[in-house]
């Protein structure tokens, strides 16, 4: 069936208007969204107890928004204030709070450690290694530190303050018992960590230092004057032993008579004493040279330098070879000593409570 041109007619003009009042409402929320930013940006525009648009809205949740962020910033700040007040209070009744390491020690051999390499490599070459080197070096450090801190502040103070009765008391309470297994179990952990590093510093400094100590010290104990009294008594002695030998073989012949034996006995003395005396003059001889051309001094200072520096290089060998074993007690036998420990210290705390 086909339309009539009057219907035809009205539809398009229905079409028509309703396209207008869609532009027509487009170009209202257009407006109504540049005038929306506008009153946004608006500073006078910031309160509106009545809500009546919806852009004024989104205005006032922004100003509450900065309102809301402000009083929160107000709250931090006073619980930061409380905070802190709080802890200055707790850090007078609290050690934890005043925990802070000093390790003296491991920071000189950080420093030794920095200006041996800048001595080594110069301050220039040395700038493309630098993060390593530090970062290196503050590693060894810090596990220096964890034991001489241990040590200094904890195990020294305590046992200067409390004594060592709590180790293994006639009586166990809570307090001796707990102190005992956490010592031993801190203890545990710290040594078998630090030790392998100051043994490895220790022989490393006994190879570089200790060693060339020893050799120095014995390359100058042999020039000093008591190896040059040593070498003569030795030439001496070497002369009257073979006095001796002969002399003994002579008492030893059962072959010969009273008056033979006497007469070489004479002859082995006299024999011998020409040359202990021969002996003695060219060991003056040698003496007086040595006193002109200015040996003897040299020796005795070479004598002197010599004795401090076989006392460090044997010092230096033998903590070695300490820490070396102290080490290697940490590493095997610790754990073992510690659970042993334990046991016994549990069992008299618990089941023998009252023994002795």
């Amino acid at each position: 069936m086909r339309a009539s041109p009057l219907a035809t007619r009205a539809s398009i003009d229905a079409r028509a208007i309703g396209a207008r009042r869609d532009a027509k409402a487009r170009a209202r929320r257009a407006r109504d969204a540049r005038a929306g930013a506008t009153r946004d940006d608006d500073e006078s525009w910031a309160f509106d107890p009545l809500a009546l648009d919806a852009r004024a809205t989104r205005g006032a949740t922004r100003g509450a928004t900065r309102v809301a962020s402000g009083a929160c910033a107000l709250v931090a700040v006073i619980a930061c204030g409380a905070s802190e007040d709080a802890r200055a209070g707790g850090a007078a009744i609290d050690p934890f709070y005043a925990f802070s390491p000093v390790c003296p020690a491991s920071d000189g051999v950080f420093r030794v450690g920095q200006r041996a390499a800048i001595s080594l490599a110069g301050d220039e070459n040395i700038e493309n290694y630098r993060p390593l080197i530090n970062d290196v070096l503050i590693r060894v450090r810090t596990e220096l530190c964890v034991l001489e801190s241990f040590v200094r502040e904890t195990a020294v103070p305590f046992v200067r303050e409390k004594g060592l009765g709590w180790v293994l008391p006639r009586r166990e309470t809570s307090e001796t018992y707990l102190a005992g297994v956490v010592f031993m179990l801190g203890a545990n952990f710290i040594l078998l960590g630090s030790t392998k590093v100051v043994a490895i510093m220790a022989i490393y400094h006994d190879l570089s230092l200790g060693l060339a100590t020893r050799l120095f010290g014995s390359a100058l104990g042999a020039l000093g004057p008591t190896n040059e009294r040593e070498k003569r008594e030795k030439e001496l002695n070497k002369v009257m032993d073979e006095q001796m030998n002969e002399l003994k073989g002579v008492m030893s012949n059962w072959t010969i008579g009273k008056d033979d034996r006497a007469r070489k006995t004479q002859e082995i003395n006299d024999k011998y004493a020409t040359k202990l005396e021969a002996l003695r003059g060219s060991q003056e001889e040698r003496s007086d040279r040595d006193d002109a051309v200015g040996l003897s001094k040299f020796r005795q200072v070479a004598g002197v330098v010599a004795v401090p520096l076989k006392v460090y290089g044997t010092v230096s060998s033998k903590g070695r070879q300490v820490l070396e074993v102290f080490d290697t007690f940490c590493s095997r036998y610790f754990v073992a000593f510690t659970v042993t420990y334990i046991i016994i210290k549990t069992a008299h705390y618990t089941v023998l409570k009252d023994f002795p």
